[in-house]
This record gives C-alpha cells, sequence and structure tokens, in this order.
C-alpha cells in the first residue's frame, strides 16, 4: 500500500472518530486513534510531495506560533482556540521541532533507492547519517553553524545528486582533492597505486530494475584505512571515448577508461557495485557543499527481524 493511499484513507477517517463525544463518553481510545490518524494522514500525503524534514519544517513554522498562543491562553485561564485534531496537532510542536533539529543538524535516517552499493547496502537497507562530523550546517542555505573534518577516502557520503539536487545519493569516497585517479579496464589507480582487491566468493542479487538475477565476483577490499567488499567490474564499456556522457572539467576519457585530477573542495566517488553504479565516473566530483553527511550505519530488516551493521 502506498503512502498516499494510506495518507488518503487516514484523512477521511480522522474526521470519524476524533470526535468530542468519544472523548467524553469513556471512549477515549477512539478518540485518540482518530486524532493521531488526522496527524499521521496527511503528513503521509506530504510525503509523497516533500522530504520528511521540509515538513517538519513547514509545521514547525505554522504550529509553533498556535502552540505558544495555547500556552498563554491556558495561563491566562482563557479558553483554546483549538480543539479536535488541530488541538491534537498543536500539542505535538515541541517534538516536530525537536526532531526536525536532529534531523537536520545531528543524524538522519537514508533508504538506500539502489544496487549500486552492494554488496555493502541494498535496496531498502536504512543508513543513519552522521551530519556533524563533516560540520554542522543549517538546512536549505547550506550556512555553516560549525566547522568538522573533511571526508577521508573510504568513507561512505550521502549527499545531493550534482545534477538535480533534490535526489540524495549514496557512494563511497574513493578521491579526496588533489587526488590522481583512474579507472581503466575495470582496474582503479589511485596516486598511481593499483588497488589490489583479492576474490572473496560469488554474489547473486535480483536487479530491482530488471527483475532478473545478477551475479559477481565479490572481493576484498579497501581505501585508505577502511576495508569493505565490493563487486568486481565485469563490463567496463560505457566510460570510454565513446561515452554517451558529458565531459567532465579535470578528467580526461580514451577507449581504456578514465583518468582524473580531484579539483578542490569535491570528492570522487564510486559504487561498492562498480559494474551497476552512476557514479563520478560519468557525472563528476561531488562539491563539499553538496555533502549531507557520513553513513555509519545500516539497518536491515527482513523477514520481521533486524540487524544492525557499523559501516566501519
Amino acid at each position: 500500500m502506498s503512502l498516499f493511499v494510506m495518507g488518503l484513507g487516514f484523512t477521511l477517517a480522522a474526521p470519524l472518530l476524533c470526535r468530542e463525544r468519544y472523548a467524553t463518553n469513556g471512549s477515549h481510545w477512539i478518540y485518540s486513534v482518530g486524532c493521531s490518524m488526522g496527524v499521521l494522514g496527511p503528513y503521509f500525503l506530504a510525503c509523497t510531495f516533500l522530504d520528511t524534514t521540509s515538513i517538519l519544517l513547514c509545521s514547525t513554522l505554522l504550529g509553533f506560533p498556535v502552540w505558544c498562543m495555547e500556552r498563554w491562553r491556558t495561563a491566562a485561564r482563557k479558553p483554546r482556540l483549538t480543539s479536535g485534531v488541530i488541538a491534537f496537532a498543536v500539542e505535538l510542536m515541541p517534538f516536530a521541532f525537536a526532531l526536525l533539529l536532529i534531523r537536520a543538524l545531528v543524524v538522519e535516517p537514508f533508504v538506500v533507492p539502489s544496487s549500486s552499493m552492494r554488496p555493502t547496502l541494498a535496496v531498502g537497507n536504512v543508513v543513519i547519517v552522521d551530519k556533524f562530523t563533516y560540520g554542522i550546517h543549517v538546512p536549505f542555505v547550506d550556512a555553516a553553524v560549525s566547522d568538522g573534518r573533511t571526508p577521508a577516502r573510504g568513507e561512505v557520503l550521502v549527499f545531493r545528486f550534482p545534477l538535480d539536487h533534490t535526489k540524495p545519493y549514496i557512494k563511497r569516497v574513493i578521491g579526496i582533492p588533489g587526488d590522481r585517479i583512474a579507472y581503466r579496464n575495470g582496474r582503479l589507480i589511485v596516486n598511481g597505486q593499483e588497488q589490489s582487491p583479492t576474490y572473496f566468493n560469488t554474489y547473486s542479487y535480483v536487479d530491482e530494475e530488471t527483475g532478473l538475477t545478477t551475479e559477481a565476483d565479490e572481493q576484498s577490499d579497501s581505501i585508505g584505512q577502511i576495508y569493505f567488499h565490493s563487486l568486481k567490474d565485469a563490463v567496463n564499456k560505457e566510460i570510454g571515448r565513446g561515452s554517451d556522457f558529458p565531459p567532465i572539467n579535470g578528467c580526461s576519457r580514451d577507449d581504456q577508461g578514465i583518468s582524473c585530477v580531484v579539483p578542490p573542495d569535491a570528492y570522487f566517488v564510486l559504487g561498492d557495485n562498480r559494474a551497476n553504479s552512476l557514479d563520478s565516473r560519468y557525472w563528476g566530483f561531488v562539491p563539499s557543499h553538496l555533502i549531507i553527511g557520513r553513513a555509519v550505519y545500516s539497518l536491515h530488516i527482513a523477514n520481521w527481524r533486524s540487524a544492525v551493521t557499523k559501516l566501519y
């Protein structure tokens, strides 16, 4: 069931359940369920068009002044301005404000949308994104509140896609400013040193786009001080001279692949699933101001069981 259908159902059912007569005749649970549906319904509907942080920001800007007014009227022994679902939603404003601050400045969950980070992350995994290690930024305006350290090779970044800032992407840092990166015939070379991963086993998964089972060699890999598993790029035909992708400043393409020098305040990123990842080989570098944060934990839920994995 989609969020839109669920939100529409909750929104339509809420007025039938969130009635004062249920609150006064002893059926408090019906009243509470109705009011909860009256809040969750519009939220689910909004989630089909906006991200959660934007929804929380709009809700706080609209609802917090009303919450303050209700607190003042209560202290002055005056009747409330709101009732029913609206009153219930207004009482949630401090919680919404606290959640907004946590998501904007501290940590934020992110759902992995594709297989580009397999075998490390699968489609539907929820990663916890640390938003303060690289410095705290005010959301929507990218103003820095405090400085942090810069991303290191091997760390997993969540960032806004440089070609469409509305889309969040997740990839692994391969090159930092000043690095010389080459990806030629499926081989990764960092600052003149070829990375030499060792074979681990055969990894298979169902591709979310085609529905077909895909197999690849799983490798034990490392970048910097971070060790991880990646999938071998068996086919490397799209990034050579005949590629349909536009030229990248700081990079050169030929029949063998691509070579780049990472510019200041930018990063070269790859997906761990090298043969099925749209990354810096195709569209270029990630500017530092587009970085959302560092992925640190992964939550996988399957068959009513959950597993939490530390990424490094």
